[in-house]
């Protein structure tokens, strides 16, 4: 339990972490800069998705 706990808060700062990320360059108006990370994020999140599949 306190295992899973401990998961789901690292899962939740990373999370809130890529938030604040888009919010900072979100602030800044270059959408490039936004792409890029968006791209990355995606990237990461597809990544992350095709290694559950195969647990």
């Amino acid at each position: 339990m306190r295992g899973f706990s401990a998961a789901t808060v690292r899962e939740d700062a990373a999370r809130d972490a890529r938030l604040l990320s888009l919010i900072a360059i979100g602030t800044r108006g270059d959408a490039r800069h936004i792409d890029q990370t968006l791209d990355r994020l995606t990237d990461q999140a597809t990544d992350h998705a095709h290694l559950r599949s195969h647990r």
